[in-house]
């Protein structure tokens, strides 16, 4: 009897113990929570009822319509998130087979070496981006810096137009997003067993076959959390293309913009196409994650 009055009482006692843990925890998260709420997830539903409404010149008519949404899968705005995808996908694809190798070799470095090597990847965060891409645009102008040393080589008869082309928005892009990619990369990387890799080809396999084998699939986790880095801003890029893209290949996020800021405004059509984005994105996030949930569990059982 006694013991089970002791027992009764230490189970009380974790109990009380957990809700004070939870108290604690809720009570800790909840400016962050307070945070997206006031901040994401209230605008996020103002734009959700101005998607459904009429435009009018500077503002909104408040009737509902679906207009918004029929318009978003017209041949026109179709070929606007072509070009935002095409891109998203170039610049992670890029990102991917520049960073891997950058992050591989900093992973492998004498700590001295690495951590001066990680400085250089950190080093571009520490200038604005307006200026960063101001720079690209006086490196590849018509008579830039790039042109100029092309012509001076020989190795050009007349300068290149590189600004206001897909391949500079690309180019551009890859530049800003790429130590998104290498960073994550480098952060599962560097906890790998390399023993494994020296196991591998104790056994038989080569270099590229251990790569492929071993290094790669170990690596899944940093190749996942950096391809979100990179495609999902690439995605909605706005700055990059409107400084050093043209006119005739509008992305997203200068068509969001253009329909919030020119004259007449049209908020509805914006909504829509912020929402659609966020819908597409979403259900390809969802979709590869359970794609890595079914190969886990593939491998458990």
């Amino acid at each position: 009897m006694k013991n089970k009055r002791i027992a009764n009482s230490n189970n009380a006692l974790q109990l009380a113990t957990e809700h004070r843990k939870n108290f604690t925890s809720w009570l800790l998260s909840a400016p962050a929570l307070l945070w997206l709420i006031f901040f994401f997830l209230i605008p996020y539903f103002i734009v959700i009822i101005y998607s459904f409404l009429t435009a009018d010149i500077y503002d909104v008519k408040f009737a509902f319509t679906l207009d918004a949404y029929r318009q978003s899968f017209t041949s026109a705005y179709l070929h606007t998130f072509y070009l935002s995808f095409r891109l998203a996908l170039f610049t992670t694809l890029l990102c991917f087979l520049l960073g891997f190798p950058v992050a591989y070799y900093i992973a492998r470095a004498k700590d001295k070496v690495k951590n001066t090597l990680l400085i250089f990847i950190i080093i571009p965060f520490w200038t604005n981006l307006i200026i960063r891409i101001f720079s690209w645009r006086i490196f590849l102008a018509y008579n830039g810096v790039l042109n100029n040393l092309l012509l001076s080589l020989g190795l050009i008869s007349q300068p290149l137009e590189i600004m206001r082309t897909d391949f500079a928005v690309i180019l551009v892009t890859v530049y800003v997003y790429l130590p998104y990619m290498i960073l994550p990369l480098y952060s599962v990387l560097e906890k790998l067993d390399w023993t494994l890799l020296n196991a591998a080809m104790d056994l038989g396999a080569n270099e590229v076959k251990s790569f492929f084998r071993i290094t790669l699939p170990l690596s899944k986790e940093g190749i996942f959390a950096g391809g979100l880095l990179v495609f999902i801003p690439a995605l909605g890029s706005y700055l990059i293309p409107q400084l050093v893209g043209n006119q005739r290949s509008l992305y997203l996020g200068q068509v969001i913009t253009y329909k919030v800021k020119n004259i007449p405004r049209n908020w509805p059509m914006a909504s829509a196409l912020s929402l659609t984005l966020l819908l597409i994105v979403a259900l390809f996030l969802l979709l590869i994650y359970f794609l890595y949930r079914r190969g886990k569990f593939r491998k458990q059982v």
